[in-house]
């Protein structure tokens, strides 16, 4: 297998601002300090790189490079507690890619995610493994047949579609705080343009209020992302 090495991200701060409920009035103030993401890492694959390893990719790109680049795409998503212990209920990170030139058959798609479940904060990663074919390598979850979604920590879904997203949930055991970074190998129309744009939400049980669902306001350079 190939590995790739992920330089660690300078992580900022982002606003949480509460979402318009119908019927109900928005009493709640925007959160700082919850919630933090890094500056997206991004590195493309090709056959030059691969031969500076063990050549598992080369002839995989090699036979994709008339039609497909292939680039890989980490970012770190930050949770913090709160000084009035106001939990998270939940949360959710996404990513929409597009190539805006191209047609709809013709649009990036996500071919391999991580993480794609986990039962606790992993924090941040430095290497990513991948397979000859460019699967990304995660270490074992051991689940047992009656383990429930609900009590998984994290949840990754949308693999071989445009737009992959990532599930935050508390257990009993494990509250929504720490770090996690998030690994898209996106497969893109060669030579084509390619954005992803990035989302996230979180719910917050507060003690006056109730739920209160929070969007993110994202910078510029946080939320659109120029993958080439």
């Amino acid at each position: 297998m190939n590995h790739v090495s992920i330089d660690a991200p300078v992580l900022r701060d982002v606003e949480l601002s509460p979402v318009p409920r119908l019927n109900t009035p928005t009493t709640s103030a925007s959160l700082r300090g919850r919630v933090s993401l890094g500056v997206a890492a991004v590195c493309r694959l090709t056959a030059e790189q691969a031969t500076q390893g063990d050549e598992e990719w080369l002839d995989f790109l090699e036979s994709e490079s008339a039609h497909s680049d292939y680039l890989l795409l980490s970012l770190v998503c930050a949770f913090r507690p709160s000084d009035n212990d106001d939990p998270f209920v939940d949360a959710g990170l996404g990513i929409r890619l597009e190539a805006p030139d191209e047609p709809a058959d013709r649009q990036p798609i996500a071919w391999s995610i991580a993480p794609k479940k986990r039962l606790a904060p992993a924090g941040r990663v430095g290497r990513i493994a991948l397979t000859a074919k460019l699967a990304i390598i995660e270490s074992t979850l051991d689940v047992t047949p009656n383990q429930q979604q609900e009590h998984l920590f994290l949840v990754g879904m949308g693999e071989r579609d445009s737009d992959p997203e990532w599930r935050f949930k508390p257990t009993s055991s494990v509250p929504l705080i720490g770090d996690e970074t998030l690994t898209v190998v996106v497969k893109a129309p060669a030579g084509a343009t390619v954005r992803a744009h990035v989302s996230v939400a979180a719910t917050v049980r507060q003690r006056r209020l109730g739920l209160i669902p929070y969007r993110a306001d994202l910078p510029p350079a946080l939320r659109t992302i120029d993958l080439q």
